[in-house]
């Protein structure tokens, strides 16, 4: 069997990164890890560790050149999306697959494409079937 369960990102200011993921996105914080800097935070099932970077950091890069993307499931779009744009989140596109333009007067439908703090790609859904897997 395998499981994903851990994922890391790499962070310029690391309170911004923890506002976007935990009052935006509504991942749980756990802890900070045991050097004290770098932090924890989990959906329950897989483990989201926020990292300062070690070198300088690389430009942040367009939506569709980016370094890293990845995409989380909801059950309603709605209440994520009001809470991504309360804390001021940028949403690139909606409709992960079509990347179609955001109309900023309106809820997307189905899922949207959101920016982290430091140029990182979400993907947002509420399609169970949105990414093929293999079961």
């Amino acid at each position: 069997m395998l499981e994903l369960r851990h994922l890391a990102v790499r962070c310029r200011d690391l309170d911004k990164a923890r506002t976007f993921y935990e009052k935006g996105l509504g991942f749980a914080w756990v802890d900070y890890r045991p050097e004290g800097i770098s932090m924890d935070l989990s959906d329950g099932h897989v483990n989201l560790t926020l990292l300062p970077f070690e070198t300088q950091p690389a430009p942040p890069h367009e939506e569709g050149d980016e370094h890293i993307h990845f995409g989380v499931y909801v059950e309603s779009l709605e209440p994520i999306f009001k809470r991504l744009t309360d804390i001021g989140a940028h949403i690139v596109k909606e409709d992960v697959k079509q990347r179609l333009d955001y109309d900023r007067d309106t809820v997307p439908i189905g899922s949207f494409k959101v920016l982290d703090p430091d140029g990182n790609v979400v993907d947002i859904t509420e399609r169970p079937a949105e990414w093929r897997t293999s079961s």
